[in-house]
């Protein structure tokens, strides 16, 4: 096993160009140990040179915010953390960079997350909802806790919102999405195997609700939801089908039956292989 850390600039450059939550790289359970040149005190990291990038200032801005989050003293943080009360002060003050062990210990110690204090995305402590904007680059769309059935049908359950999947904005701009119009919801069932798979996430525009030939939509049919493809044909019938051809596609008079309604189109999906 390797007994170099990794460096402080490397674990901010995989958080903002990868989404890469540092505790997997650096905690709860690994051991940590870090090499430092001449005979520094075990916690002390050399300063990074003014071009790293490292924006100290605002470093150092979150990690006093953490510190009041606690409410204890500097020193009294300092001291669970580690490190002498003068270096932590440096850290604080904008002068140098934290090192990659003190971050590990601040977050097994108060769960403050490593990539939050290095740059400022994400959620700021282990267990927190990420914010509705990481940054201008990101958006993160809402996932509900509710499946919709690629199948004979889901009884539509709790509707609250749970952590959402983060999507580039140049992404959505391409394809004319609006982040304020999207949902994700799971996907249940094999009537759509071929095009979703049971188990995946289905991202729905709620803003396109009418039906067009060869697009699956979100259908609310009672109290069911329906991942379906759906066409409206003459007379205001509803042709409903799957991609799964076991599933034999049937019609919906739209004026004799008045408790179905499309919530959205499927613009994208998961799948895990």
């Amino acid at each position: 096993m390797s007994r170099y850390f990794p460096g402080i600039e490397l674990l901010r450059n995989l958080v903002l160009r990868f989404r890469i939550l540092t505790p997997k790289l650096i905690g709860p359970n690994r051991s940590v140990s870090v090499i430092c040149k001449s005979e520094r005190k075990r916690y002390e990291m050399e300063d990074l040179p003014e071009s790293s990038g490292l924006d100290l200032a605002a470093i150092g801005t979150r990690l006093r915010e953490a510190v009041e989050a606690t409410k204890l003293s500097a020193t009294d943080f300092a001291e669970k953390v580690g490190v002498p009360y003068s270096t932590f002060r440096a850290y604080t003050g904008g002068q140098r960079a934290p090192g990659a062990e003190l971050l590990a210990a601040i977050f097994k110690t108060f769960s403050f997350m490593p990539s939050w204090l290095l740059t400022g995305l994400g959620p700021k402590r282990l267990g927190d909802s990420l914010p509705s904007q990481i940054d201008d680059d990101f958006v993160v769309i809402p996932k509900h806790n509710v499946a919709a059935s690629a199948g004979a049908g889901a009884i539509n359950g709790d509707d609250s919102e749970a952590q959402g999947l983060c999507f580039r904005r140049t992404w959505l701009k391409k394809r004319g999405l609006q982040a304020q119009t999207l949902k994700v919801i799971d996907i249940t069932g094999d009537s759509m195997t071929g095009k979703l798979s049971d188990g995946d996430q289905v991202l729905i525009d709620m803003a396109q609700t009418t039906p067009r030939s060869g697009f699956a939509y979100v259908l609310l049919q009672g109290e069911e939801l329906l991942v379906k493809y759906a066409q409206l044909l003459p007379d205001g019938v509803l042709r409903v089908s799957s991609e799964n051809q076991a599933y034999r596609p049937y019609d919906i008079d739209l004026a004799k039956v008045t408790d179905v309604s499309i919530l959205g189109r499927v613009v994208a999906s998961t799948h895990e292989w």
